[in-house]
């Protein structure tokens, strides 16, 4: 018999505590440099990605700007739109933290109602580089392209998937670069038809694919400094080789076990399947980024799934493990992976001595 959790549930607190405690033990065990976030400091990585979101909010559609930011448009969009003034549009990748993390919280307690299964699972989350990276970089949306692939992969409402590939390619293009494999998740999860009619889904990319074409041709400036970056990209990324396992365990950790569960769970044909389709979207973002550690991220779904086939097969040991799994991930170091710098994270303590020496 499965035991009782030890936090009921019902009550209207319980994922957003569940969430709460998550972050916070995320953020004491893997610290932002703090010291470096005192002021605002551009050349430095955790402001460089700020500096170009807050010139974008000022002007949404200037082109003075790095070239993989050009099409990132929906987030200096709504902060234009909200006139946020200051550095206040640097809250907006943390409401996405707050929203991603909660609807993890929410798909694991549809699948087990076990408090320890919930807080175990949300907490392999939070000690990801899904978290990790917004919560150390400032300007980093990229939680609003974490929750968009996984409402591809678990959303219920029929809207779900026409509203993540309408809005979302225009926050960060990894998220088309992940939609293949989030919408294999989403048939190895429902043990729907492969090539069926779900796969007319893609279609909702079209208008995306079909404006930035248009934009591109009146836009010949941005189009060149697109490719020329791209261009640049793929020559870096083959120099890069030989740190991305590492980076790519950097970014989950603990979490590739649920990965390597999901996989080995499905039937041989359709396990191949999507651990080909895992490695072509990493490596996709390793030649299309560099900051290897981060775009491991892209593997989420395959995460949750794997904590969900443990969850069916497994309901009574499922608590007891994903907790366990959520813990070590707590206590593995980690990294921040770019180019060929390695940053590694440290605990809220050393941070605040680096901060208040």
């Amino acid at each position: 018999m499965t035991a009782h959790p030890p936090l009921p549930s019902r009550h209207w607190w319980f994922i957003p505590g569940i969430v709460a405690l998550a972050l916070a033990l995320s953020v004491t065990f893997f610290a932002p440099h703090l010291w470096l976030m005192t002021e605002y400091r551009p050349g430095t990585t955790q402001w460089d990605r700020a500096h170009t979101f807050l010139l974008q909010c000022e002007q949404p559609f200037r082109r003075d700007i790095e070239p993989a930011m050009l099409w990132r448009l929906l987030p200096p969009l709504v902060a234009h739109g909200l006139s946020l003034p200051g550095l206040t549009p640097l809250s907006l990748p943390w409401i996405g933290l707050l929203a991603a993390t909660g609807y993890v919280a929410v798909l694991l307690r549809r699948r087990l109602d076990d408090a320890r299964f919930v807080f175990g699972g949300t907490l392999l989350y939070a000690t990801t580089s899904a978290v990790l990276v917004p919560v150390s970089w400032l300007g980093m949306n990229d939680p609003w392209v974490w929750l968009g692939l996984l409402a591809v992969a678990f959303g219920r409402a029929r809207w779900a998937v026409p509203l993540a590939c309408l809005l979302c390619p225009w926050i960060d293009e990894r998220f088309v670069i992940g939609f293949p494999l989030a919408w294999l998740v989403a048939r190895l999860d429902r043990g729907e038809q492969i090539f069926g009619r779900a796969i007319l889904a893609g279609l909702w990319l079209l208008p995306y694919a079909a404006i930035r074409l248009a934009l591109s041709r009146h836009d010949p400036a941005a189009s060149s400094a697109t490719a020329g970056f791209l261009q640049a990209q793929v020559s870096t990324s083959l120099r890069l080789l030989p740190l991305v396992p590492m980076a790519w365990w950097m970014g989950l950790r603990a979490a590739w076990a649920a990965v390597c569960y999901a996989l080995w769970d499905q039937p041989r044909a359709r396990g191949a399947l999507a651990a080909g389709i895992l490695l072509g979207t990493l490596g996709v973002s390793v030649m299309l980024a560099s900051d290897l550690s981060r775009s491991a991220a892209i593997s989420l779904p395959l995460v949750l799934v794997g904590c969900f086939a443990f969850a069916r097969r497994e309901p009574a040991r499922a608590p007891r493990l994903l907790l366990a799994l959520g813990v070590t991930n707590l206590l593995i170091p980690a990294a921040h992976m770019t180019y060929v710098n390695i940053d590694l994270i440290n605990a809220l303590p050393v941070e605040l001595f680096r901060l208040f020496r």
